[in-house]
């Protein structure tokens, strides 16, 4: 960022200023939300897909398991996020 980008942010309003901040948090958001898709679709990948895939489909059992995985996960990271909500009380 250049000081001339630094001065326009500087001479925002405050109501800019807020809306400037949810933008920003807001792609923050997304881009983790792309990571954590990324990381929970190669860790499933990894753990269901054995081999090639030459029918342009997995099989049934791949495919089983790979639900299966990014259920558990998702299962998980809410026992979790739960968790630790109560401990914010």
């Amino acid at each position: 960022m250049d000081a001339q980008t630094q001065v326009d942010i500087s001479k925002l309003n405050d109501a800019d200023k807020n809306e400037l901040s949810q933008m920003l948090a807001n792609e923050q958001q997304k881009a983790t939300m792309q990571q954590t898709v990324h990381s929970l679709s190669d860790i499933c990948w990894k753990k269901c897909i054995a081999g090639k895939i030459s029918s342009g489909r997995l099989e049934q059992n791949e495919e089983t398991c790979a639900q299966n995985c990014v259920e558990r996960w998702m299962d998980s990271n809410l026992a979790i996020l739960k968790h630790l909500e109560a401990l914010r009380g």
